[in-house]
């Protein structure tokens, strides 16, 4: 009976969740840029009757709507996404991710007096560039939370899975200027210590090729007729595991380092964006929410083939049970991600069946995490394992 309810109440507010992904469409924003996304998310969660709390975390644009029942059960979470990228506008498709999670979140909370339980919506500026999602992290935001449920459009519907942490480097070499007609014995060139640098983490990458490195040089020197006495380049290093994201950033920095030193310049290592680690899906979670999902759909949840790229929703599922499943917006895939045809997409009639049934399907999922203990034991022992 609690999951018709759910249905049914999602399916009655779907021109709610249309507005939402029409708005955010319309008018892009790009990261902590995003208020009139951020009002309009709150302002609707408040009429829902959800307890409101604006620029959480450090973070303008962030939010948390919670809802408590008044009796004892988990606490579901579900993550709200609505930034934008530059020209393209939601290319990622965050202005479904967010009308998703508001329709899961209140047809959660239409059987959750009943049931007990509480509801927790975080609202996550700024996915795509400075990862919003560390600072709820690092501020305890789900520390009290028993699982957390979110989807993001793809072109194929997919089971949670797999991404790289990221961890973002930054080299700055300081060396001694001169004159280039008339360099002295002292002089030490920032711009070639820097180089060999480069050249040398290309042939690091051999040795470990299931890394995956890319790097820029972003100041390589002023004038031509000047040798450089500081030069930098920044790298992204993506890795499949926590552990081994810092064992190839500190296998770059020592290349870097005993190069720097065989050129006699001295070079200052920074991590110049927040560390994003790999996402760790919840199969025991993920399997009931496919289950839920493909019983409303005619699409089905292919097995991941390796690893989708990086998101910060990796740092969350490191401190609790997590899923991030990938919805199918097209009947024939094709599209690729951040691109404008992509963006398209999310406005078809076929996208919005799409994100309705997905919302029906996260928000039955945290009615069985809530209303199945063994069920919630199963998700905490796979975590804690």
């Amino acid at each position: 009976m609690g999951k018709k309810e759910i249905e049914n109440d999602i399916l009655g507010k779907k021109e709610d969740m249309y507005r939402i992904r029409r708005e955010l469409y319309e008018n892009p924003e790009t990261g902590l840029e995003e208020t009139m996304a951020s009002e309009l998310l709150t302002d609707m969660f408040r009429k829902e009757g959800f307890s409101v709390t604006k620029g959480v975390y450090g973070l303008k644009t962030g939010f948390r709507a919670e809802y408590e029942s008044g009796k004892a059960g988990p606490s579901i979470g579900f993550i709200c996404e609505y930034d934008a990228l530059p020209k393209i506008g939601h290319a990622c498709g965050h202005n479904m991710i967010a009308a998703m999670s508001y329709g899961a979140a209140c047809g959660l909370k239409s059987v959750l007096n009943e049931i007990g339980g509480k509801i927790v919506v975080f609202g996550t500026p700024d996915e795509e560039s400075t990862s919003g999602k560390v600072n709820f992290v690092e501020g305890h935001a789900f520390d009290s939370i028993d699982a957390v449920i979110m989807c993001h459009p793809y072109p194929e519907s997919e089971e949670s899975g797999a991404t790289l942490g990221l961890g973002a480097l930054q080299f700055e070499f300081h060396g001694v200027s001169a004159h280039a007609a008339l360099p002295k014995e002292n002089c030490r060139n920032a711009l070639d210590a820097l180089v060999m640098s480069y050249l040398n983490i290309n042939n690091l990458k051999q040795y470990i090729p299931e890394a995956n490195i890319y790097g820029i040089i972003d100041h390589g020197g002023d004038r031509p007729n000047i040798i450089p006495d500081y030069a930098s380049m920044k790298y992204y290093i993506r890795a499949a595991s926590k552990a081994k994201l810092q064992e190839y950033m500190d296998r770059v920095t020592d290349c870097v380092r005993h190069t720097a030193q065989a050129s006699g310049v001295s070079v200052t290592v920074t991590e110049f964006e927040k560390r994003v680690e790999n996402l760790v899906t919840n199969h025991t979670l993920a399997d009931v929410f496919k289950e839920n999902y493909e019983k409303l759909t005619t699409l089905r949840l292919k097995k991941p083939e390796g690893y989708a790229a990086t998101s910060d929703i990796g740092n969350v599922s490191n401190v609790v049970p997590t899923i991030h499943s990938w919805i199918g917006i097209t009947r024939t895939g094709g599209l690729a991600l951040h691109n404008p045809e992509f963006a398209a997409a999310t406005m078809t009639d076929f996208a919005a069946g799409e994100m309705v049934s997905a919302a029906i399907a996260m928000a039955q999922t945290g009615y069985q995490v809530i209303c199945e203990p063994e069920l919630l034991q199963k998700i905490k022992k796979e975590f804690e394992g």
